[in-house]
């Protein structure tokens, strides 16, 4: 289908951040349960590490099974699921800034929660 939509820069804006926004949740998500990236319970923040009743690495499971649901909420639902992944993105940032280290992360995450808002405005 050689539509005019498909050619045009926010179309093609909106579909670059709707797969990012999509698969990017879901890996990272997927990878709790391995590893390969990272092992995330690191970036837990002591402070919120002391205040969790299971362990970071239990806690991170259950991290990892809410951003494969956010991801894929993202898939069927774009216009909230981009909302759920950005004020998670916001999340994680807080969670690097309270623990004071990992802030190019933070960074990193803080400019895909932008996207991931763009994106829900884009839906």
């Amino acid at each position: 289908m050689d539509d005019v939509r498909t050619h045009s820069g926010s179309y093609q804006a909106y579909q670059i951040l709707y797969i990012g926004s999509t698969a990017l949740p879901i890996i990272a998500g997927l990878d709790k349960f391995v590893q390969l990236l990272a092992a995330w319970e690191r970036y837990v923040a002591p402070a919120v590490a002391g205040l969790l009743p299971v362990a970071p690495r239990t806690f991170m499971l259950g991290v990892g099974i809410v951003e494969v649901l956010a991801g894929l909420m993202v898939a069927v639902k774009p216009v909230i699921g981009a909302w759920v992944v950005g004020l998670w993105l916001v999340g994680i940032v807080i969670n690097l800034l309270i623990g004071g280290a990992y802030l190019d992360i933070a960074l990193r995450d803080f400019g895909l929660a932008l996207g991931a808002f763009a994106l829900a405005r884009l839906a």
